[in-house]
């Protein structure tokens, strides 16, 4: 029966993940799960389950007498400076933590596809040192690598070697780990997980250049013996003191992300009920998703690691495993759905002061209440608007409901959202209570800060004007290393202004006509982007200035004529055309080393990649589409047409 079962939650997986590996190991006996769904010499990237490397890395210093963990982090990096003043508050469990303040991701070339490089990690602290925070230090946690990468920079600082080296004789050969590496000993493509794109088409392995926050590669076995590493009582690599610390959350309430030292979760509400202690942490990057969830008194380690989906997917699974673990010893966890509210059908006054633009993750909102019988929020995308409407409760909350309400066939959302209102340090916040039934699969419960209300921002006609000619227009990605996987996930970004939100430009307060900052200062706002806009060789160019990335506007982008026949290629400056309206042709390339073609639709959606196996190099041209060449100095990519 409980063979069955796996196989059935396996099958589950698959539907979202063309390749999916799962490993569960338990020390104190050898009856448990211990399965592994693929080859055990598999190679799959981690993601930010990586960042557990970079913290148990950094608590064994600690242990040594080597780091301190309340001391800043300018103790052990010298070098290291930021345009912020408040930058010298920041210490090493502020890192650990994600309260650090920094402003999340310095992506530039730290996803790459079949490619590694060093710059990511040799020009972090020049990076960090042109930007500012967007909270002072230790005021809420919000997810942020580029805290892992200064930690992976302290741990080669104070331990005088790479950290490449020092995970490989610190963790790796302590417990027997093979397998387990970053892409600088571990880069084996042969023996990498098949990836995907656009559903089936393989692509060549992606791999994460940022090592602290990313960059570790396993196996689903090896993971979970990684995990077991913090079973109670097992010194391998660190103490029980350290281990006890690391799954402590410091978050003021269950809205405030509840992050340990490297762990996403420290307290399971169903498990907790279970008398269970659960701790995990989850990883993504482009093609590939990991998860890992450990029980440490029960001695149960669970890893999944799995090609397409998404972390939350091995969450999932994750967790169906450890059920069955702790079944075996004869505990059972309940996963109750939440009950339904009861509903009125009239907002109280107090809430219609509370009508007003708001900023989430997405970007901007308008919520209102409609002749005070409920509460709608919209939420302005690049094309639409998303409408969502709430009914007031019992319990002075806001339930999501589906169906418009007063048509009579609204009902309360199977996929339950709670909202509520609550103030923090003088600004008007709204918080969430979110689940999802994923039917046979599992469900997924969190709370957290869902959007802050906006600030009045006013600027000149002639600032807001110089945003509004910009409305809709799109940027395509232009400073990226050829093998940068956003030009396959990300290769442009969109201008939007509304005139409900004057002042703003997306989620970000416009500062001046080529300036505007991203505006949300809120628990769990991650990876916040400043831009600028400057002009070269006149033509406009916007700047992430926080990371690293610069996008060309498309009115540069000529029309590729029939009679190109050769493109010549500038490191970092990659060379765009248009295609032409009607039917669509096919040309020949001849692609050097070290250079890379994409190719994409008239709706942006990529068709063709240099990267794609076994595709050559016959490439389709879809109509009023565009392509993209990006190489080396001296570089050329030949093309036949």
């Amino acid at each position: 029966m409980k063979k069955a079962r796996i196989a059935s939650l396996l099958a589950a997986a698959l539907i979202a993940a063309p390749a999916m590996t799962f490993a569960a190991a338990e020390s104190s006996d050898n009856t448990a799960i211990n399965k592994t769904y693929s080859s055990s010499d598999t190679f799959s990237c981690i993601g930010s389950v990586s960042k557990m490397f970079a913290t148990t890395a950094v608590m064994q210093l600690v242990e040594q007498g080597k780091v301190e963990l309340d001391s800043p982090v300018t103790d052990y990096l010298p070098d290291f400076r930021m345009a912020d003043e408040r930058y010298k508050d920041i210490t090493v469990r502020m890192l650990m933590n994600h309260t650090s303040g920094l402003m999340g991701t310095t992506a530039g070339d730290f996803m790459l596809y079949n490619d590694r490089d060093a710059a990511p990690h040799d020009t972090m602290l020049s990076e960090l040192s042109t930007q500012r925070l967007k909270t002072f230090p230790g005021d809420y946690s919000a997810y942020c690598n580029d805290g892992f990468e200064l930690l992976e920079l302290i741990v080669e600082e104070v331990s005088g070697e790479s950290f490449t080296d020092y995970i490989e004789k610190n963790i790796c050969v302590p417990l027997g780990m093979k397998q387990t590496g970053t892409p600088w000993n571990a880069f084996r493509t042969d023996e990498m997980v098949k990836t995907f794109i656009n559903g089936n088409v393989e692509v060549t392995p992606d791999y994460c250049m940022d090592l602290g926050s990313g960059g570790i590669m396993s196996t689903a076995e090896e993971l979970c013996k990684f995990g077991s590493s913090f079973f109670k009582g097992d010194n391998t690599l660190l103490t029980d003191k350290s281990k006890k610390e690391m799954s402590e959350a410091k978050a003021a309430d269950k809205y405030e992300d509840g992050f340990g030292l490297g762990w996403d979760q420290v307290d399971y509400d169903d498990y907790k009920a279970a008398g269970v202690k659960v701790v995990s942490k989850g990883g993504d990057v482009s093609h590939q998703h990991a998860q890992l969830l450990v029980a440490p008194d029960e001695e149960i380690s669970v890893s999944v690691l799995a090609s397409g989906g998404s972390s939350l997917y091995n969450s999932l699974m994750a967790e169906a495993l450890m059920d069955i673990a702790l079944a075996d010893k004869g505990i059972n966890v309940e996963h109750k759905a939440p009950e339904k509210k009861e509903t009125l059908d009239t907002v109280p006054d107090k809430y219609l002061a509370y009508e007003d633009i708001y900023i989430s993750a997405a970007g901007l909102n308008y919520v209102s209440f409609p002749d005070k019988k409920y509460m709608e929020i919209k939420t302005f995308t690049d094309d639409n608007i998303d409408i969502k409407q709430f009914k007031y409760t019992t319990e002075d909350s806001f339930v999501l409901m589906d169906g418009k309400i007063g048509s009579g066939k609204e009902v309360q959302a199977k996929n339950q959202s709670i909202l509520i209102f609550r103030e923090r340090n003088g600004r008007d916040y709204i918080c969430s209570d979110n689940y999802m039934d994923f039917g046979g699969m599992g469900n997924f419960s969190m709370s957290g800060y869902e959007m802050m209300r906006a600030d009045k921002n006013p600027v000149s006609d002639d600032v807001q004007a110089a945003w509004d000619a910009r409305n809709g227009k799109k940027y395509y990605l232009y400073s990226g290393k050829y093998s940068n996987v956003y030009y396959a996930e990300m290769p442009f970004v969109k201008v939007n202004t509304y005139p409900e939100a004057r002042g703003y430009v997306g989620g970000r307060k416009i500062i001046d006509a080529d300036r505007a900052q991203a505006a949300l200062v809120m628990p769990g706002g991650r990876d916040l982007e400043d831009i600028e806009v400057r002009t070269e060789n006149g033509n406009e160019i916007i700047d992430i200035t926080n990371c690293a990335l610069e996008f060309i506007s498309e009115e540069a982008i000529p029309e590729l004529k029939s009679d190109v026949t050769e493109i010549k290629l500038s490191t970092k400056k990659a060379v765009w055309y248009k295609l032409g309206k009607g039917d669509s042709k096919t040309i020949i390339l001849d692609i050097p080393e070290n250079a890379a073609v994409y190719v994409y639709d008239k709706y942006d959606r990529m068709t063709y990649s240099s990267y794609m196996k076994d595709y050559g190099n016959s490439v389709p041209l879809p109509s009023e589409g565009k392509i993209v060449f990006i190489g080396e100095d001296g570089g050329k990519i030949g093309i036949t047409q």
